[in-house]
């Protein structure tokens, strides 16, 4: 990118210097125990500790069990320890006397090594595809490799304990294996013990094998090349499932997570604010749990969708599984309404000020926007809120939190990071994300979009909003109002065109006051970068023109994450433009698997995804028969004023050949619209024509999403709005607008026949 756009590539900073201290003291502690090993007797003081140990009768085997788990963790030569005890105790007690010590030694040095060491290690190979195939095998077969690792005297039992914390086998295969495929060179070497003549030819390693002695060798050397054949074809099967996988991520999408970085889930930029929302959302210390033999429920993705199902059904007392591979809390939380609100509020506080006049506030000297205190503000409180959808928080609610790629291996099974989840249910909340557009030189060129624009740190001069729906006008406002100038493309002829017409134009005004420069029947052609500015070429009503910017902001439309999950192995049926498919309960083609939120749904909103995630418990897990169709759904733009909508349009009352009336109250006929100088809008309700039925409402206005619960709340409790009249509301309240709307409804009850009748009856009674 271009510096001179005042847009500054964000250099990550230096990790912090624990890890690297952390590595020098290990190997201080490596060079001083194999300079040990080397310089002094070692094997001399390991007889001398069995000659004692021979000497404390009853207690003694105990003793080289402790010792023995002492020995793994330090490097001690086992084998030695491993003869004495044959030659100590004979071979029944020698055997399980090491076989006890071994396997607790082996269990604490590979504990040691993945708690200490593997987060450094995979930051050393990352990117390194032989290694990663390598680790990949191990969590996938992990299992068969130990044991046969384990079988071959060749492999050195103490180095092979810590090299293996730092793989991704699972400590559960690690431990049955090693405890079942060191019992045939456990007894072997017992046995040589017992046959030995004394400690110093155990301490020497001179003892006799005789017929035995052979067939070990023999065997041992079968094995180490069984074992590197094994390895080999597996690390090759994962190299090559890990190319084809990213040469299929690379033609069908971008990133699907561009907000990270290349480092491990850092968050750019790379500061205090986004250290705590990774802290909080993807630990890189986080160990995954031992699986369960079968979950009640397993949840793959952790936005709202995921989140609130796992949270419920863990409340219930179910046992749940929750996999994430990027960051817990969504799209939401990392870049959507958290971060965009955010901002929309630091703009609104910038328009305030700007228009301070109009409420006989003069500001004397020039208003300064400080875009990196914005931006920097919006992390910090995204951070902050974090906190709420932590990985800590979901494992305290009794969640088995996975962090990892989950995939589908059948009908009831995922697999994540080498484990394998049963369930008899699971959810698939994986999300959508910003869709491509497919204009030419566009990729090549460079483009923001939602999951991206939060990271800058610097303001561009001049940027291009592509799409004119809620969230490219949303983004678009922002951007002019803290000082970018922003031109927004549409292809139609007027923005928010899914909206009430008169709602808006309203916004379409209020845009071109405030200098968004609008390009409406557009129809992009191409980008080119020209003289280091982004060229974007379009089309209006046959005349070619263009408009260079700084940066590109792409907000058309979104793309669900149906890649990559194996839904085929689960026999779910999915599009990867329309996503999942489900019936009206949520489930899928698969009977034991449900989705909600964006993944499978249109009404593509955090609340939405909530009310899902609610029907998909009672439905999975009681057998419930709650339907998404039953739900009445509000939403709202957040743009200045806000736009906020439930119920049915006129066009759709007209589609379903519904008579309706309607109500409208402008907001500059309400008086605390007038004294907040925010009387630009309306509420708008339809009823069902010759009722006070409520069927659906818009309302524009500065805080229009906080004043449709009034209505939606009316709906589904099947309140008329003549209920709506008699409800008592504070004044002045700008929500008093739509009790003026019930009242105005209740006016038209009083046709001039019933007025006549009234009139008769006034005079009558006089």
């Amino acid at each position: 990118m271009n510096g001179a756009t005042e847009h500054r590539e964000i250099q990550p900073e230096k990790r912090p210097q624990i890890g690297i201290l952390r590595i020098v003291f290990l190997g201080v502690i490596a060079t001083t125990l194999l300079g040990s090993l080397i310089l002094l007797p070692v094997k001399a003081y390991v007889a001398t500790g069995l000659q004692w140990a021979h000497g404390l009768g009853f207690w003694g085997p105990l003793f080289v069990t402790a010792f023995y788990v002492l020995a793994a963790v330090l490097f001690l030569p086992g084998s030695v320890i491993t003869l004495g005890a044959g030659f100590l105790f004979g071979v029944p007690i020698g055997f399980i006397t090491v076989l006890v010590g071994a396997n607790l030694g082996a269990w604490a040095a590979f504990l040691v090594g993945r708690v200490i060491a593997r987060n450094w290690v995979e930051q050393k190979v990352k990117g390194n595809p032989k290694f990663l195939a390598i680790d990949r095998a191990l969590g996938r077969e992990g299992f068969k490799i130990v044991l046969l690792l384990r079988l071959s005297p060749v492999f050195p039992f103490d180095l092979l304990n810590y090299a293996l914390g730092i793989t991704k086998v699972s400590f559960r295969n690690f431990a049955l294996a090693s405890a079942i495929g060191m019992v045939p060179g456990t007894l072997m070497y017992v046995y040589f013990g017992s046959a030995a003549r004394s400690l110093a030819d155990v301490a020497t390693g001179k003892v006799e094998g005789g017929l035995a002695g052979q067939a070990f060798f023999w065997v041992g050397l079968i094995m180490t090349i069984v074992v590197a054949l094994f390895v080999t074809r597996l690390a090759r099967k994962s190299l090559k499932e890990a190319e084809a996988s990213a040469t299929t991520d690379s033609r069908k999408s971008p990133a699907l997570n561009p907000l990270l970085s290349d480092e491990k889930m850092q968050v750019l930029p790379d500061d205090e604010h986004n250290r705590e929302l990774v802290s909080n959302t993807h630990p890189t210390s986080w160990i995954n749990p031992q699986a369960a033999d079968r979950y009640n429920l397993v949840v793959i993705g952790a936005g709202t969708a995921g989140l609130v199902t796992a949270a419920g059904a863990a409340g219930l007392g179910a046992r749940v599984a929750l996999v994430e591979r990027n960051l817990l809390g969504g799209d939401c939380l990392n870049y959507g309404c958290v971060p965009s609100k955010a901002l929309i509020r630091s703009s609104r506080a910038y328009a305030e000020i700007r228009d301070s006049h109009n409420y006989g506030i003069e500001v004397d000297s020039e208003v300064n926007i400080n875009f990196s205190s914005v931006m920097e503000r919006m992390r910090r409180l995204r951070a902050r809120i974090s906190h709420h959808d932590s990985v800590q928080r979901f494992k305290d609610l009794g969640v088995d939190v996975f962090l990892g790629h989950a995939r589908f291996t059948g009908s009831n099974v995922i697999e994540v990071d080498g484990r394998t989840l049963r369930f008899k249910k699971a959810v698939i909340a994986t999300g959508a994300r910003a869709a491509h557009p497919g204009i030419r030189g566009l990729t090549e060129a460079g483009f923001l979009t939602n999951e991206t624009v939060f990271s800058l740190t610097t303001r561009p001069s001049r940027i291009a909003v592509i799409g004119g729906g809620p969230i490219g006008c949303e983004m678009a406002q922002v951007f002019q109002r803290l000082g970018s100038q922003v031109t927004l493309f549409h292809k139609n002829d007027h923005i928010l065109d899914r909206e009430d017409r008169d709602a808006a134009r309203i916004i379409q005004n209020k845009f071109v006051r405030e200098g968004v420069h609008l390009i409406l029947n557009a129809d992009l052609k191409e980008v080119a970068t020209v003289n280091e500015e982004k060229v974007v070429l379009f089309e209006v009503s046959g005349t070619m023109d263009s408009v260079a910017v700084d940066e590109i902001l792409v907000g058309a439309g979104r793309a669900p994450n149906v890649e990559n999950l194996n839904l085929e192995a689960a026999g779910v049926q999915y599009d990867t433009r329309r996503g999942v498919f489900v019936d009206d309960y949520l489930q899928t083609t698969n009977p034991s698997i449900f989705a909600a939120g964006d993944i499978s749904m249109n009404y593509k909103f955090t609340h939405m995804a909530d009310a899902a995630a609610r029907i998909v418990i009672q439905n999975a897990l009681f057998k419930g028969s709650k339907k998404l169709s039953a739900l009445t759904a509000p939403w709202c733009t957040y743009t200045d004023p806000e736009i906020a909508h439930v119920g049915m349009y006129e066009r759709d009352a007209a589609k379903q050949k519904i008579p309706v009336d309607t109500f409208v109250k402008p907001l500059a006929e309400v008086d605390r619209a007038m004294l907040d100088g925010e009387d630009e809008g309306f509420v708008k309700i339809h009823v069902k024509k010759g009722t006070d039925k409520l069927l659906g409402a818009t309302i524009v206005a500065t805080h229009a999403g906080e004043m449709i619960s009034e209505l939606t709340l009316a709906m589904v409790g099947k309140l008329g709005l003549g209920t709506i009249s008699g409800v008592i509301h504070p004044y002045p309240t700008q929500a008093e607008a739509i009790k003026q709307v019930a009242d105005a409804y209740n006016r038209t009850r009083l046709t001039p026949f019933v007025k006549k009748l009234f009139t008769k009856w006034f005079s009558w009674t006089r």
